[in-house]
Parts: C-alpha cells; sequence; structure tokens
C-alpha cells in the first residue's frame, strides 16, 4: 500500500525583541501541532539579520488535508496559540514561508 504523507517546513522571521516570549510559546504551539496530527517536530533558529531571528519548524503531516487545515489554522485567530504566535512574527522582514513535499512509501 502507497501512503503519502507531507514533509511541511515554515520558516518566518520573529522580532529579536520577543525572542523569549517567541520561544515560551513554542512549547504551547508544539503541543496544537502534536493535536493536529504534525509528528517528529522540530523549530530551530536559522539565523539573524537586520533585528529579526529566522525560525524554522519541520514536521510530517499524514494527508494534504491536514496541510490545509493546519495552514487555515495558523492564518486566522481562531485559535489563541497560533494568534499569540502570529504577533511575534515581523512582517516587516519577510513572509511565513509554508514549504510541503510529498513523501511516497
Amino acid at each position: 500500500m502507497i501512503t503519502k504523507q507531507l514533509h511541511i517546513f515554515i520558516q518566518y522571521p520573529i522580532k529579536e525583541t520577543v525572542t523569549l516570549q517567541y520561544e515560551e510559546t513554542m512549547q504551547r504551539v508544539l503541543h496544537a501541532m502534536n493535536q493536529m496530527g504534525a509528528n517528529d517536530y522540530h523549530w530551530t533558529k536559522a539565523g539573524s539579520e537586520e533585528g529579526a531571528a529566522y525560525y524554522r519548524e519541520s514536521f510530517f503531516l499524514p494527508t494534504e488535508s491536514h496541510y490545509f487545515a493546519m495552514k487555515a489554522l495558523r492564518g486566522s485567530q481562531q485559535s489563541n496559540v497560533f494568534h499569540e504566535l502570529s504577533q511575534y512574527i515581523d512582517t516587516e522582514a519577510g513572509a511565513v514561508e509554508y514549504i510541503g513535499l510529498k513523501i511516497s512509501s
């Protein structure tokens, strides 16, 4: 049987003045992502540039439907944790970037 899961990568800039609050919020994001079916979840600081710290998230989702639901929820104000996360993103430094790769096994 062939199953297709998605390996998702998200990158975004965080205002350097709020990185500690961001990192505390990421503990709740990890829990929320696990509730949405994400597995093998990792997030790391990718670097800094002009007052912004760039972070990356990497995880697997079981289906494309999970991806579209996750992306919609992260972009809305329905979830307190994702709304809080969005307050730390430095939109002047760059946008949130999503990349999804289909994995067949």
